[in-house]
């Protein structure tokens, strides 16, 4: 106590009396008169809020389940079951539930090119800096190569440029020159072609195409019988190159034109990476380039169309789309990974064959949801009763017992769910065997719900099955009913932002900090008169001391008096 008054330290020495103790026992006794009650009111309050804090989020846990009970959630759950080894099928909640037969005839696939071998991964393609074109489906960039670069360079290279190609190197293993470049079209279908101009660069032998003439007797034989000039070109991946062959050229004149860069581009840029020789009786053409490549000889004698076989043993896998039958309509994609067929519905096709798919309300899932709602609403009605509860003879009284926010709730939504009736129409059979219809109610029972006397749910999954199977239109119907009272009424009671809950909430933290800026005036009000009376104590203790020090020098006169007449 002594430092809530400053330098007033000596108090009560002079009297005895009036010092620190006597004020605190008096500040004491008011602050339980004056300032403990309205702790304790603040305690309650306190500990009412916490209550209904929790109580809210066991709520609003209810409230989730309710929401997917009422807006259709629970009941739009599916599983897929599919019958075959050709596909596997993933289908979102909400598909409607169907059957259908997939009949995969071909799978889309990447377009894969392997190189010839060489002796290490730092073999030497080019001795200058230069530029190769490497791209798919018509989109190509330029990649940069430095003097000196290595096949491991040009791999790095393309695997950076972003083209839509991957490059690997593998170590084959086999003879003095075991690695070989493997190119690979990141994305499969038949428009993502591998479109590679690598005529500045040695030959990586990605093209092993030889593209043949008709035969000759010999290379002065002529190439061009029509009575005038003709154009012969070779179009690589869109750029078209040309050159001029003369009446009466012969096969050698032709060669060497090809092979000299007569073969130009608009820009007048010659077609590198191309040569031409004259072997067994034929023209025969090799090119540095892989994708579109054609020839147009019109009116030419070399008809290298007819003559060559353009399948490249370089190209181990050809670029391709899927081909599948969806119920006998034959659909073709250029992914494996089919999304855009049947909305929310995912399609893999895995390998050819054919594959049944059924696709169907998960009973179970829709069983365990239910089972959740019960399991979260009676743990909510449990601490209900816990918040509401009195026992006469413990005289244990709940935080909430008699608020009637809470006393109603349990009966309101009991009544939300079981004074729901859905009137339906049914086939029954009399005696004799005849059918007729008649008019049936369903209800909370026949979802297999029931109550018990302290208001605590249970759930018969037997019987909401059998009802599901037979009804679940019924089934659903119910459900999007019943739980969108409850869910009108949870809003109003517990969870809405206006909720009769929130209000109270709102209502108890006013309370809070009403009853704490009571204590806090109340406290200052005793502190202050206590801070007025130690200062009146201490004019009082040196009035006192005043008197005493009187006193002592008064008795000392008498006694110095008394000792003189001796």
């Amino acid at each position: 106590m002594g430092s809530d008054f400053g330098i007033l330290s000596s108090l009560g020495i002079a009297s005895g009396v009036l010092n620190y103790n006597v004020i605190d026992k008096l500040k004491k006794a008011d602050e339980q008169l004056m300032v403990d009650p309205l702790k304790n009111k603040l305690d309650l309050i306190q500990k009412r809020d916490k209550a209904l804090s929790q109580f809210i989020t066991i709520a609003s846990t209810v409230k989730g389940d309710i929401i997917d009970l009422a807006e259709g959630n629970t009941f739009a759950k599916v599983s897929t079951d599919v019958n075959g080894s050709s596909v596997n099928v993933q289908a979102n909640d909400g598909v409607k539930p169907q059957t259908f037969d997939i009949n995969v005839i071909n799978l889309a696939k990447n377009d894969i090119y392997e190189s010839k071998g060489f002796a290490s991964l730092d073999t030497q393609i080019t001795s200058q800096n230069t530029t190769v074109k490497l791209g798919v489906g018509g989109e190509s960039a330029n990649i940069n190569l430095q003097a000196g670069a290595t096949l491991s360079d040009l791999a790095d290279a393309i695997n950076n440029a972003n083209t839509g190609v991957s490059a690997q190197i593998i170590n084959t293993g086999i003879g003095d020159n075991p690695y070989k470049l493997i190119l690979k079209a990141n994305d499969t279908g038949k428009d993502n072609i591998i479109e590679f101009d690598y005529g500045n660069i040695d030959d990586l032998g990605l093209n092993q195409i030889v593209y043949k003439s008709a035969t000759y007797s010999s290379d002065t034989d002529s190439v061009n019988n029509s009575g005038s000039d003709q154009t012969f070109s070779v179009n690589v991946n869109g750029v078209n190159y040309s050159m001029t062959v003369t009446n009466g050229e012969s096969v050698s004149d032709f060669i060497n034109a090809i092979n000299n860069g007569e073969l130009k581009d608009t820009n007048g840029n010659s077609l590198k990476g191309i040569n031409a020789n004259f072997t067994n009786d034929q023209i025969q053409i090799s090119l540095q380039h892989i994708g579109n490549i054609s020839f147009d000889d019109t009116n030419l004698t070399t008809d290298i169309n007819d003559n060559t076989n353009f399948t490249n043993p370089a190209r181990i896998q050809t670029a391709e789309d899927a081909m599948f039958d969806y119920n006998n309509v034959e659909i073709e994609r250029s992914k494996n990974k089919i999304t855009d067929l049947i909305p929310g519905v995912t399609i893999n096709l895995v390998s050819t064959g054919d594959s049944q798919i059924n696709i169907k309300s998960n009973i179970d899932e829709i069983t365990k949801s239910i089972q959740q709602f019960v399991t979260d609403y009676n743990a909510m009605i449990s601490n209900l009763q816990n918040l509401t509860a009195f026992d006469k003879d413990s005289g244990n009284v709940g935080l909430f017992q008699g608020n009637s926010d809470f006393t109603m709730m349990s009966s309101t939504f009991s009544s939300d769910l079981f004074d729901t009736l859905l009137d339906y129409t049914t086939t029954q059979s009399d005696l004799n065997g005849n059918s007729y219809q008649t008019k049936a109610i369903f209800s909370a029972a026949d979802m297999g719900f029931s109550m018990n006397r302290t208001g605590m749910l249970s759930f018969d999954v037997t019987k909401f099955q059998e009802s599901y199977s037979k009804h679940p239109d019924l089934v659903e119907q119910f459900a999007t009913s019943a739980f969108t009272k409850i869910k009108t009424d949870f809003d109003r009671i517990a969870t809405g932002n206006n909720s009769e809950l929130e209000l109270l909430s709102q209502e108890l933290k006013n309370e809070e900090k009403d009853y704490q800026n009571r204590i806090d005036s109340m406290n200052q009000y005793l502190q202050t008169k206590y801070d007025i009376m130690a200062e009146q104590f201490a004019s009082y203790d040196e009035t006192i001391n005043q008197l005493n020090t009187m006193s002592n020098s008064l008795n000392m006169a008498i006694q110095q008096e008394i000792n003189s007449k001796k």
